[in-house]
Parts: structure tokens; C-alpha cells; sequence
């Protein structure tokens, strides 16, 4: 009986602690309710829904140690003593907690975006650090006030209940009290990643957009003690000033501004197919001359489309996560030292391929086999502007399932042909294949009918290959297939095993490829241009002659006239930045290698001081490239056009006011 109160107390303290968070809540909104106009019911309740999510992880972000000191089996830990300690440790955390809620009332309104680890580094060159906090509280009292008012809160109500100072002496006290502990951290864990499946990692700040249908509501979802721990050991980025603004959009500009034509906007179906691990050289069409010319790849059907396809020889993925891989395609966002959706700057205002469609009156959607929280997968794309999202919930029949990552991909790619067929056109639509993963099998009804390699994926590509073979054979008997343009490539390059792929260019080689039926104008080989993940948005764009401006770090491969800079950049330790025929290593700081992967594949002719011409060129290009990325992120600025109008529409933009941020 002892025990059972000593329990029941320690459950109403924890759900306290996600009382006062959900009120921090409540009050973000309230003082804040300008910037977040049109909240209906229900889209309040989906929102307090996923706080409640984020509230939890959060408080066991916090109350870790509470929690540890408060399960801890022994006997003595009920001694008054010990006691006013867990109170302490209680109320210091959960007390740093709604300290930095409470500042954020105020601050969100100047930066439009949770607190994290980065304000450490804007104020660290502060020398008026005091003044400025005491500004802060003589503007803000009501803030303080609502502060202390909070804290009191939070102690009346720990302190509704009373741990009795009598020892639990029951002979069965070490064996409940160490399965309990074991039981909470298991509970702990499950609360850190959001659920228990195993594809789920721990959730991030782009998960929050699963709750919303407007981006600036992940805020009210989000909490910033949560975006400050998930921040605190990511790198932060530092803005750069190589070039002045003039100079710098000469050299290169995220900023895309069509030129207007008579031509009307193509209303065509587009349809991008992401293939798990697909590096380049499973593939037989780019690959004829390796093996003295007997290499034949693994990808027949892949290889029969190219043939009828557009196809740039140097085509390159912006990263080698598969969480890279989305920004990158749907928004032209690559990755940096860090995957975009794992950075603080996930949040940013963005219009993304699929939104700026969806203007046009597309039906947007996103097809995973996976569980429908892996990856993230479905908070993000629900920030990219995707409407509707199809995985494994959806489909409906674990009979498919691998038992690893999701539904086989022949099935669910059939299932992907069957429910396209019911969307009204134009449709906008991504799948994300799932069978090439590791443990790399493939159904038991397939027994070897695929060929295997030197590494194990290679099967499985192949019966990846086959699904995609017959999603084809059943998509081309509907009526939308003739008027849809197909983006085929992969979320990232994997393990290689020819020599000439083991290089710094094979790190990041991938397929990709411009398919539309029966169009001429994407037919045939470009040995020249270089396409890559980010240039997918610009590039379809432009296909559909889509004639507003628009940003996305990417560039249109179709343009033959303005010829803009013909370059991939990926960062793995440093920055990869392909140029033509070059490959340039800069760690940020300075050039450190320039290899011609087309006459050194194997990467063995350092050119760096025999070229130093074109390595200067190039590092001018990468720098060029670090100062828009770096720069718009930090400050926010991933729109352009209309869409800058419609940030303005705060009313309390701009959003950086406040002296000293930088």
C-alpha cells in the first residue's frame, strides 16, 4: 500500500509537469494570436495533440534525473531528506523549462521561429549582455510576472501530495521498484522517439509539421525547452560575407525569375519516383565500359527506359541520407554539415515543388510502404505542402509487409499505379521505394530469380527494378499516363565495388531521369550538363512553363540560353563541389584537392596547383554558393516573389528587429 502511493504521487508530479507545459502552450498562442490567424477547432485540437507528443519527450528530456533519483530502489529514498532534494532537482529543471517558454513569448515574435542553441551564439560577442536582459524585463514585466506566477503554480501543485517518511519494508520492494525503473525507461525511451516502432527515430522539430496545415503552426505544436535540447549538439551555422550583394547574385543566385513567353502554363501530371540506395553503378546504361565492356548492371528495366528518356551523364544526389534526399528533390534544399530537416532552420518559411503545384490546383500526394512515422517522412512532407500521404497505415495489409521496413515494393508500387488512378488531374505525386534496404531480401516466392553481386543490396535492387517494371506495365494502360512527365532517381548513392565508383564523385553518383511518354524534347543523352537532387524542381518547372518566381538552390538543366552555373555541391567533411569535368575539396576554408574524374576516375592527379586558375574559379563558385545558402537560412529568407509579400502580412514583421541579432 506504501508503495502504491509512493507511485500514484510520482505519476500526478510527472503529469503536472505536462499540465504547465500545455499552459505555457496556451499562453504562446494568447499573447501571440496575430501571427497565427484562421485556427479552426479542429485544427486546434490536431495541434494540441501533437504539443501533447512533444510535451512528453520533453519532459523526460528534463525530468530524467527526477525521474532516475525518484525510482531509484531503496529503501530510504521516501527519508525527508532525500525528498526535498527531488524537489529541488524538480523544480530547477521543469523552472528552466517554462524560463524558456515564457522568454519565447515575447521572442518568436521577432525571430518567427522557436528559440535554439543559435541564441548562445548571436549574443556571444555581446558585451551589454546585462543591459539588454534588463531592457528586456522593464519592457516585458508582465512576462516576468507570468513567469514567477507559473513557478508558484508548479510547487502548490507538486506539493499537493505528501511522500510519507516511512521506509517500504515489504519483501518484494527491490524485486517491483527494479522492474518498475526498468519499465519507465523503456516508456522513456518510447516518449523520446515519439512511438515504439522500429523505424522511428527520435522525433525532431519537422516532425511537428504531421499536426498542422500551416507552417507557421509547427510553433504552436513545438516547445522551446524540446527545440533547444534537440539543437543543442547541432552544428551551427555562421553567415559568411565573401561577396557584396551585387557581386554575389552575379556569381550565383538561388532567386529563379522565368522569363514570360506566350506559352500557358503545361498542365501535365507529375509523378517522381525516389529508389532506396539506386546508386550509379548498378545500373547497366551508364556503366557499358566497366569490365572491359561485359558489365551489364542490375537494372534491366531502368535501363531500357533510359533509352527513351533524358539522361545527363553526370547526374549526382546532395547528400547520402535518405532524410537528405526529400528537401533536396521537392524544394531544391541541399543538405549541409547537417541534414536540413535535423537543423533549426527546418522550420523555415518555404514553397516547396509541390506547394507552388498545388497553387495550380494539383492534388498532391507522397507514397511510403514504410510505417507512416518513419523517417519523419510525413512531417515533413506536410511542410513541403503535400496534401495527402500513403504508407503502410494506408495500404492496409501487413500480409506485404517485409517484417523489416514496410510493404514489399512490387505490391505497394502496384497499389501507388491503382490510387493515382483515382486522383483527379493534374496530379503532383512521390514514391519512396523501401525493398533495397538492409536486411536486403526479397520475397520468398522470388527464390533467385534476381542476380546477386559482390555486395548483398544487389538483389534486392533487382527485384526493386522488377516492381518498377511492373508498375510501368499497369500505369501505361491509364488514360493520365500519356500526359505525365516521370522523375526516376534515388534518395542516395550506397556501398560500391568497382574502383572507379570508390572515389569522391561515386560517393554521390545516383540516376536521374526525365521521362515523358512520347515527348521528344526528353529523349537522349547530355554528356555535358550536370544535373543534380536540387535542380528536380527548377527543372520540372520549367518543363511545365511555369512563369512566376521562385527560389531553390537548384538550377534548370533544360536552359540552353542562360547556361547557369553547371554545378553539383554535396557537404560530406567539407564541401564536394563538381564543376564540368572537376571535382573541388573545400573544408570551409580553403581548397584542399582538384581532381578531372573524366580523365582520372581512380582520383590519383592531384590538380590543385597545376590548375590553380580554374581551382580558384571554383572555390570563388563554392563560396559564392556557401554565402546564399548559409546567409538565407540563418536569416530566413527561402521565398521570393508573392511569397515574401505574404510573410509581410505580420504584423510584426520584419522578423529579425531585435539589436544585436546577426
Amino acid at each position: 500500500m506504501l508503495s502504491f502511493r509512493y507511485y500514484v504521487s510520482f505519476l500526478y508530479r510527472l503529469l503536472v509537469v505536462l499540465v504547465i507545459y500545455m499552459l505555457c502552450r496556451g499562453l504562446f498562442y494568447v499573447f501571440n494570436r496575430p501571427l497565427f490567424e484562421g485556427i479552426g477547432f479542429s485544427d486546434g485540437l490536431l495541434i494540441v495533440k501533437g504539443g501533447f507528443k512533444f510535451d512528453i519527450a520533453t519532459l523526460f528530456y528534463f525530468n530524467s534525473l527526477f525521474i532516475l533519483g525518484a525510482l531509484l530502489p531503496f529503501r530510504k529514498r521516501t527519508a525527508a531528506g532525500y525528498q526535498q532534494f527531488l524537489t529541488w532537482v524538480f523544480m530547477l529543471f521543469n523552472g528552466l523549462a517554462v524560463l524558456l517558454n515564457c522568454i519565447d513569448i515575447i521572442y518568436y515574435r521577432f525571430t518567427l521561429r522557436r528559440t535554439t542553441r543559435s541564441v548562445f551564439d548571436e549574443f556571444a560577442n555581446e558585451t551589454n549582455k546585462t543591459n539588454l536582459l534588463g531592457r528586456f524585463l522593464l519592457d516585458y514585466w508582465y512576462i516576468a510576472l507570468v513567469f514567477i506566477l507559473l513557478l508558484v503554480l508548479l510547487y502548490w501543485l507538486y506539493n499537493r501530495v505528501k511522500i510519507p517518511a516511512k521506509p517500504d519494508k515489504s519483501r518484494l520492494f527491490y524485486l517491483h521498484a527494479g522492474m518498475i525503473l526498468c519499465v519507465t525507461i523503456a516508456l522513456a525511451v518510447g516518449g523520446i522517439r515519439g512511438d515504439f516502432k522500429h523505424s522511428t527515430r527520435p522525433i525532431t522539430i519537422s516532425n511537428a509539421g504531421e499536426f498542422v496545415k500551416r507552417p507557421n503552426e509547427v510553433y504552436l505544436v513545438l516547445n522551446t525547452p524540446f527545440c533547444m535540447v534537440r539543437t543543442w549538439n547541432v552544428s551551427r551555422l555562421k553567415e559568411v560575407h565573401y561577396f557584396d550583394e551585387q557581386e554575389l547574385n552575379a556569381i550565383y543566385t538561388p532567386i529563379h525569375d522565368p522569363e514570360a513567353d506566350s506559352s500557358s502554363f503545361k498542365y501535365r501530371n507529375v509523378v517522381i519516383i525516389l529508389l532506396e540506395s539506386f546508386s550509379k553503378e548498378v545500373t547497366g546504361f551508364y556503366n557499358h565500359r566497366l569490365d572491359n565492356g561485359t558489365y551489364r548492371g542490375y537494372t534491366p528495366f531502368l535501363d531500357s527506359l533510359m533509352r527513351h528518356s533524358r539522361i545527363y551523364w553526370n547526374s549526382f544526389a546532395n547528400g547520402r541520407k535518405s532524410i537528405d534526399a526529400l528537401p533536396s528533390v521537392l524544394a531544391g534544399i541541399p543538405g549541409g554539415m547537417d541534414p536540413f530537416v535535423l537543423t533549426p532552420y527546418a522550420s523555415d518559411s518555404l514553397y516547396s515543388l509541390p506547394h507552388l503545384l498545388r497553387d495550380k490546383g494539383y492534388h498532391t500526394s507522397f507514397f511510403h510502404g514504410a510505417p507512416n512515422g518513419s523517417m519523419g517522412f510525413k512531417a515533413l512532407l506536410q511542410l513541403l505542402g503535400v496534401e495527402h500521404y500513403y504508407g503502410k497505415d494506408e495500404y492496409n495489409n501487413d500480409q506485404d509487409f517485409d517484417g523489416v521496413w514496410g510493404i514489399w515494393d512490387e505490391p505497394f508500387f502496384q497499389y501507388f499505379a491503382r490510387t493515382l488512378s483515382g486522383f483527379k488531374e493534374p496530379f503532383f505525386s512521390t514514391i519512396f521505394s523501401v525493398s533495397s534496404h538492409h536486411p536486403f531480401k526479397v520475397p520468398e516466392q522470388y527464390g533467385q530469380a534476381f542476380k546477386k553481386g559482390p555486395i548483398p543490396v544487389l538483389e534486392s535492387i533487382g527485384y526493386t527494378d522488377m516492381a518498377l517494371r511492373r508498375f510501368f506495365e499497369t500505369a501505361q494502360q491509364q488514360p493520365w499516363f500519356k500526359h505525365t512527365l516521370f522523375v526516376i532517381s534515388a534518395d542516395h548513392a550506397t556501398e560500391t565495388f568497382h574502383p572507379e565508383y570508390k572515389t569522391a564523385w561515386g560517393d554521390v553518383a545516383i540516376p536521374i531521369i526525365l521521362y515523358s511518354p512520347g515527348d521528344s524534347m526528353l529523349q537522349g543523352v547530355d554528356s555535358s550538363r550536370i544535373i543534380q537532387q536540387i535542380d528536380v524542381m527548377p527543372t520540372v518547372l520549367s518543363y511545365l512553363n511555369y512563369q512566376k518566381p521562385f527560389f531553390a538552390f537548384g538550377k534548370n538543366v533544360l536552359d540552353t540560353v542562360g547556361q547557369p552555373l553547371n554545378f553539383s555541391v554535396t557537404y560530406i567533411n567539407g564541401y564536394r563541389w563538381i564543376e564540368d569535368d572537376y571535382l573541388l575539396f573545400y573544408d570551409g576554408q580553403e581548397s584542399r584537392s582538384l581532381f578531372n574524374f573524366k580523365t582520372d576516375p581512380l582520383f590519383l592527379n592531384n590538380l590543385l596547383k597545376e590548375e590553380p586558375q580554374r581551382a580558384a574559379q571554383m572555390e570563388k563558385h563554392v563560396k559564392a554558393f556557401m554565402q546564399q545558402y548559409t546567409n538565407r537560412l540563418i536569416r530566413n529568407r527561402l521565398v521570393v516573389g508573392d511569397h515574401q509579400e505574404e510573410q509581410k502580412k505580420s504584423p510584426y514583421y520584419p522578423p529579425v528587429t531585435v539589436p544585436s541579432v546577426r
